[in-house]
């Protein structure tokens, strides 16, 4: 049975999985703007090297039966950001990310399976870094729906993280020193912060995101 919720006198339709809900059944858009790539990694077992993607987009198809929903996202490799620019091109160098050859990453969606942890669900996926392509699910929690303040859609967010070994995607160089631990970590914790919207997202990013805005920054 659906469950009906009343907002300023609009209507919204929340499918629940058992106890828990999800957007209604549409097309959603990521909104790169109010949305969230970050990620981090352990140096030496001690210290946290902490960044994120700058540029993401992707289309979510949430499906009548919820569990059947689908994802495609992509994210821009060259817009990685820690903070310190060597660094960062060092991560895009071919060492690593290597975005003069593969300036994107991706993640494509299949299935998506509730938890028994209350209002948590498991989003199973293949995440693609270079040339690999391996799963990575994706554990979160559906924050709501309501208008979209800038247009006549809805607005549907939902938090996420994930972990992988980027030894399992070809990312094993900054090995141990002498006497020391790894440098960087196997390890690399996931967080997302994902606000779409449930029409095309195009009019929205080519306002804020243009070129000539951004050199007004």
């Amino acid at each position: 049975m659906d469950i009906e919720e009343r907002d300023g006198g609009r209507l919204h339709l929340l499918q629940p999985i058992g106890e828990r809900s999800v957007p209604q059944a549409d097309t959603w858009y990521i909104d790169p703007v109010h949305s969230s790539v970050g990620f981090a990694a352990g140096m030496q077992g001690l210290a946290r090297v902490r960044g994120r993607f700058n540029n993401l987009s992707g289309v979510v198809w949430v499906a009548d039966k919820p569990e059947e929903s689908s994802a495609s996202v992509t994210i821009d490799a060259t817009a990685i950001d820690t903070g310190i620019t060597r660094r960062d091109d060092h991560l895009k160098s071919p060492e690593f990310l290597d975005v003069g050859r593969f300036p994107v990453l991706s993640w494509h969606g299949h299935r998506v399976e509730p938890t028994v942890d209350d209002g948590l669900w498991t989003f199973h996926g293949d995440l693609t870094v270079r040339d690999v392509t391996l799963p990575v699910p994706l554990r979160g929690r559906f924050l709501g729906q309501c208008p979209y303040p800038f247009g006549d859609a809805e607005l549907a967010c939902f938090s996420a993280t994930a972990t992988l070994d980027r030894f399992d995607f070809g990312l094993d160089v900054m090995g141990p020193l002498p006497g020391a631990k790894l440098f960087i970590g196997r390890r690399v914790e996931i967080n997302l912060e994902v606000a779409m919207i449930n029409t095309d997202i195009r009019f929205f990013t080519e306002r804020f995101l243009s070129p000539r805005r951004a050199q007004r920054r």
